[in-house]
């Protein structure tokens, strides 16, 4: 039962959230065990144990026993409550009976949720005193992200991505019956230990999501070069072809949201995606003037058909990258599209393929892969479009697809991985 639930839960989260879990075989399979770790949100407890294969027994603040429907639930999980407004014994003893039982303990050391960013300054000595009476190991648990994915205060959880890092084992010193004095002194040098374990993997991750938080409250972008594009060729079109509500109509919504963000708009994370997705909303709200304009008009009819607008998403996906992403991934994006015109010409002497499409396959699936590997701003646009384009352009293809194709798929994505793993000094040198 609780294993299915942990199948079905983990899917789920990986719907929301974006999902990395690391050293979990740090987590013995048998025998006692602590598992400690921050507290920055209502999901932890949940997010420790979903790639443990092993019933985990969490500490819980009482009072969520009182709450109809959770208290129940989380008690048939095998939490039980425990008072932290003061030293609860018998939380202890219950505590101290689980590990001699064999069974896994989960605590949270904060006693209560993370109060800033980094743990609270002052931490329970709970966990290292269990694991001095038991005696058993410390799994520190390091959890990033959360605290984002889901803030104080707040009703649902937001889309985010989310890390739990389990470190190494701690190992307590056996003391002896009655060195009641050094008992204490080892429990405090425990939990300090506990702390800086954790807080050594928290501490980059929180600078990490201050430089993005940082990015995302920075002052609106003046125009940049290329957001001038829609307005210079709306003059040029106006100017020669005379006026178009087809063209001007865009623009002017165009221009008109991007002084709004300038101007009026107060900055975070989706005011800074909305303003990068508005040149490609522009160029796909002009692309009927375009065809009116640019083309014979007994062929304008194929080329506002469903083959014609794929072909977009295809050029939407290939150059929207510029758009999000730093300049040493562009160099390797633009690696990338090189290496694979080359490998197209290899594989079209040794497994050529009659269909036509080969390079688009390659193309494609290299965009996939690079994007699902940077995993960049909008990597989840780029891989929509791309991964769309490629479904409808085997939809409308007249012919079957040769199986030869799959080489050229399977390029992409070694070509994909190349770019990404190896280094060349000449840029990705400078980035480091």
């Amino acid at each position: 039962m609780l294993w299915i639930l942990k199948v079905i839960v983990h899917a789920l989260f990986r719907v929301v959230f974006t999902l990395e879990y690391t050293g979990v075989e740090h987590v013995p399979l048998t025998g006692a065990v602590i598992l400690a770790g921050n507290h920055p949100s209502y999901l932890d407890p949940v997010l420790i144990s979903l790639p443990i294969r092993r019933r985990i027994r969490f500490v819980a603040w009482d009072r969520l026993f009182t709450i109809p429907l959770l208290g129940p639930l989380i008690r048939f999980f095998g939490a039980f409550p425990v008072d932290t407004t003061r030293r609860d014994q018998q939380a202890f003893v219950q505590a101290l009976r689980v590990l001699q039982d064999g069974d896994a303990l989960g605590i949270f050391p904060e006693a209560g949720l993370s109060k800033e960013a980094r743990m609270n300054a002052l931490l329970k000595s709970g966990a290292a005193r269990l694991a001095l009476a038991a005696p058993c190991p410390i799994v520190p648990v390091t959890i990033a992200g959360a605290r984002a994915a889901w803030p104080r205060g707040q009703w649902l959880p937001l889309p985010r991505k989310i890390t739990v890092k389990y470190h190494p084992p701690l190992h307590p010193p056996r003391v002896a019956a009655d060195g009641l004095a050094e008992d204490r002194e080892l429990a405090q040098a425990l939990t300090e230990q506990l702390r800086k374990t954790i807080e050594r993997r928290l501490l980059p991750a929180l600078k990490v999501g201050a430089k993005r938080a940082e990015l995302h409250r920075r002052p609106a972008w003046a125009l940049r070069a290329y957001e001038y594009l829609p307005l210079w060729v709306c003059l040029t079109g106006l100017g020669l072809g005379g006026w178009s509500w087809a063209l001007a109509l865009p623009t002017l919504a165009y221009l008109g949201y991007v002084l709004l963000d300038i101007w009026v708009l107060p900055q975070q994370r989706l005011t800074k995606v909305l303003r990068d997705l508005a040149l490609p909303v522009w160029l796909a709200a002009a692309y009927p003037w375009a065809v009116a304009t640019f083309v014979a008009p007994e062929l304008q009819a194929r080329f506002l058909q469903a083959p014609a607008w794929i072909l977009g998403l295809m050029l939407a996906s290939l150059l929207f990258p510029f758009h999000w992403t730093s300049y040493y991934d562009t160099q390797r994006f633009l690696r990338g599209l090189g290496i694979s015109y080359l490998v197209l010409w290899w594989l079209e002497v040794i497994r050529p393929e009659g269909a036509g499409h080969g390079l688009q396959v390659l193309w494609l699936v290299f965009v996939i892969a690079y994007a699902l590997v940077i995993r960049h701003r909008h990597w989840p646009f780029v891989v929509a479009g791309s991964a769309t384009y490629l479904v409808l352009l085997w939809r409308f293809s007249p012919e079957r697809w040769p199986v030869e194709l799959l080489y050229y798929a399977g390029a992409g994505v070694a070509v994909s991985g190349y770019v990404y793993v190896v280094k060349f000094t000449a840029h990705d040198g400078r980035g480091a």
